[in-house]
């Protein structure tokens, strides 16, 4: 087989496995492991779709992390059109980019900071047409509702919360993570581990970021 036939045919390989991929994506908002690229690409190696998944990351396409299960991300750029043209122009509709605006503790309060370095696409239907964005978590107060350290929270933006609302929540310019509550009568933020205490939420200071409406992680210990 001539270098050109076989470039063509690995080109035509990363074209399967990004549109597969990206209908994988919008069909499940979440990302396919490697055996189903396999099964739904057609090919028979998962050598051969760690190759492609790692070349379509050095193009731009995606962003793939080796080792970690369901861990691809498409990219939202100019490029992101597919490869190919057998994509349907409805994942657009159905799925919407958060990005990551910095990092958030389940712990004791840190400092707020933007970066929007990271990025995930989430099925419509799980956030509606609410304003939403990511935090990354840091630190382990809130275990107790299944946050872990590292975790990624989708949280829907709003400045106002109910009693038993799990908030991201600011004091100054400290943000937190922690579940809104009252204790004789007080506004308090509570964490979910019986090592961190209650922290005050009655002061000019204090302010509601947002609403956690759901979690994203990449790998289960």
């Amino acid at each position: 087989m001539s270098e050109q036939n076989t470039s063509n045919k690995s080109n035509k390989s990363i074209e399967r496995v990004y549109n597969y991929v990206r209908n994988y994506i919008h069909e499940n908002a979440m990302s396919p492991s490697v055996r189903d690229i396999c099964t739904g690409s057609g090919l028979k190696s998962t050598s051969s779709v760690h190759t492609y998944l790692k070349k379509l990351d050095a193009m731009g396409k995606i962003e793939y992390r080796p080792g970690m299960r369901r861990a691809i991300i498409i990219k939202d750029n100019d490029s992101s059109r597919p490869i190919a043209d057998n994509v349907s122009d409805s994942v657009s509709a159905d799925v919407v980019r958060l990005s990551c605006i910095g990092k958030i503790t389940a712990g004791v309060p840190i400092y707020a900071h933007e970066d929007e370095s990271e990025s995930f696409y989430v099925d419509r239907s799980v956030i509606g047409s609410s304003e939403c964005f990511l935090l990354k978590v840091s630190g382990s107060s809130m275990i107790g509702a299944h946050i872990c350290d590292g975790d990624y929270l989708i949280i829907r933006r709003q400045n106002s919360c109910d009693e038993g609302d799990i908030v991201a929540a600011l004091i100054g310019d400290e943000a937190t993570v922690k579940r809104f509550g009252k204790m004789n009568g007080v506004p308090y933020l509570f964490p979910e581990n019986d090592f961190y205490s209650p922290i005050p939420f009655n002061t000019a200071e204090c302010k509601i970021l947002g609403k956690v409406v759901g979690l994203h992680r990449y790998s289960i210990n």
